[in-house]
């Protein structure tokens, strides 16, 4: 019978090649490993430059944070350890904003949706139903709606200043090193729509059409040692080049622009240190001067307002513009904290100690007493409601609490 050879214990050969796969294996790992952190580190930076941090958990699963300081199940809402700011209507809801939140009340004085800012100076612009928020001279932004947080992000420049517009695409403006200022426009879905860059002119201010499709550009710059205001007029319907989507380019002399706003009808109004531009919907300009210096202003879809003043701020005079220019105008005695102006046309103008009802041609209607500390006021559904450093609440339910009180 044969015999089995014994097998070799020392296969040199295959102990080096088992050797050899080894270090190939651990080659892989480690290029593996490296890969794997490269790629987490590229969208980190990604993350951080284009979205908000703070926000981004509650971004990816769309919930609501509810929870801020103030929760509230009806008026008034109580703002005891907050410090309000202002005070504007969104959609079917009013939005407190304060030192560190924004809040979202309906029009019972229920908290719908809170989240806490953390930005600097944070400006809100909002359109429809969603509010843009962001931080002038920061890079954060974010889009809510009182459902909740719809989108937040961060630009690579700072912010200079922002619009959204009714259909859900929105604006930024930017400052940058190498020119005076760039705006990129983003659909609701942020996808790119235009992007433009100003060579020389400063960016101040941006405004949608009431339907989404324009979107027009304030700036301000010097030509020949004068001082001259453009509105650049472009087309954002869809997506396209800032050469194609041009509309048109409009310039006022020796001015300085404040603020933009489209009307109803398509029409344009730039307020100025010392008039309003109007721009109609043919793209032709004229103006609309007025005295002393812009102390407050109001847009509306088909009008704009104007308080403004002296240097001395003794003489105050009310205005209200049209949307082809038409004005009007009425001395009032006293200053103006806040304007408001509801859907019947009445103009609200708060004073110290009271507030003062004008019709729609500046026809003082009636003067309502209310206490100090009322520093802001917003309508929402033809209701007046009334901001102070410790409540927000509606002026029916005072003058109500009022009357209670005299017949007790």
């Amino acid at each position: 019978m044969l015999k089995r050879e014994p097998a070799d214990r020392y296969d040199f050969a295959a102990y080096r090649k088992r050797l050899k796969l080894k270090k190939i294996q651990r080659i892989i790992l480690t290029i593996l490993s490296l890969v794997i952190i490269l790629v987490v580190l590229v969208i980190g930076i990604y993350l951080y430059r284009n979205y908000d941090m703070d926000n981004l958990a509650q971004n990816l699963t769309g919930q609501q944070a509810n929870t801020g300081t103030v929760q509230s199940n009806g008026f008034p809402v109580s703002l005891n350890g907050e410090v309000p700011q202002d005070l504007i209507a969104v959609g079917n809801s009013l939005v407190l904003q304060t030192q560190d939140e924004v809040i979202f009340v309906d029009s019972g004085g229920s908290t719908q949706h809170t989240f806490t800012h953390r930005y600097t100076n944070p400006v809100l612009k909002a359109d429809g139903s969603r509010l843009l928020t962001y931080d002038r001279g920061g890079y954060s932004y974010r889009i809510d709606s009182s459902s909740g947080l719809n989108y937040s992000g961060r630009t690579e420049a700072t912010l200079i200043t922002g619009a959204i517009s009714s259909r859900g695409s929105y604006a930024l403006a930017v400052a940058e090193n190498r020119s005076a200022g760039s705006v990129i426009v983003r659909s609701r879905s942020n996808e790119i729509i235009l992007e433009w860059l100003s060579a020389s002119d400063q960016i101040v201010d941006l405004a949608f059409s009431d339907n989404g499709s324009e979107l027009a550009v304030a700036c301000v710059g010097f030509e020949e040692n004068r001082l001259v205001s453009k509105v650049y007029i472009f087309d954002v319907s869809s997506s396209t080049t800032a050469e194609t989507a041009e509309q048109a380019v409009l310039t006022f002399e020796n001015a300085l622009p404040l603020a933009l706003d489209y009307k109803s009808d398509g029409n344009i109004h730039l307020i100025c240190d010392t008039f309003v531009g109007v721009i109609n919907s043919s793209y032709e300009a004229s103006t609309v001067s007025f005295s002393n210096s812009v102390y407050r202003y109001y847009f509306t879809s088909s009008d704009t307002i104007l308080l403004t003043t002296d240097v001395s701020a003794v003489s105050f005079t009310l205005t209200s513009i049209d949307r082809q220019g038409n004005k009007e105008d009425v001395q009032i005695r006293g200053g103006g904290n806040d304007i408001a102006v509801d859907d019947r046309g009445n103009i609200y103008l708060l004073e110290r100690t009271s507030i003062q009802r004008f019709n729609s041609s500046l026809e003082l209607l009636e003067e309502i007493s209310v206490d100090s500390s009322i520093f802001s006021i917003a309508t929402l559904n033809n209701t007046l409601y009334l901001l102070s450093d410790s409540q927000l609440a509606r002026l029916s339910d005072l003058e109500a609490s009022r009357a209670a009180e005299t017949e007790g």
